[in-house]
């Protein structure tokens, strides 16, 4: 089925929360020449988002589903991102908690905008 001129802007919003954790991993690497902890904290979140949804998509396509598959993404993505961040030698709780938070944020809403993207089923 083709997406209506709505669904094609919310796909849209879906990808570009997607990229969004990788194109902050990127400057950071670009603009200090050296620390790639963040490419390795948005993958390892991109990599825990990706899991939790190949797993829960089969289980429900109801509403009530979607919004607990985003929060279990959000959850499961925040947890990993921080996970790279100590494991690379990250220091301060906050800031890697924060970064962390917002790679999963961005998972989720990727997720949700996605999940409201699809064409309806009549």
């Amino acid at each position: 089925m083709k997406r209506s001129p709505r669904e094609q802007l919310v796909f849209f919003l879906s990808i570009l929360f997607a990229a969004t954790p990788f194109a902050f991993a990127l400057i950071r690497a670009f603009s200090t020449g050296y620390d790639l902890r963040y490419i390795w904290m948005a993958l390892a979140s991109f990599l825990g988002a990706a899991v939790v949804i190949v797993v829960g998509k089969a289980r429900s396509r109801k509403p009530i589903g979607m919004l607990a598959l985003s929060a279990l993404v959000l959850v499961i993505a925040t947890v990993l991102a921080g996970l790279a961040a100590f494991l690379l030698g990250a220091r301060s709780v906050a800031a890697a908690g924060i970064v962390a938070f917002a790679f999963g944020f961005c998972w989720a809403a990727s997720y949700a905008f996605y999940a409201l993207s699809r064409p309806r089923m009549i």
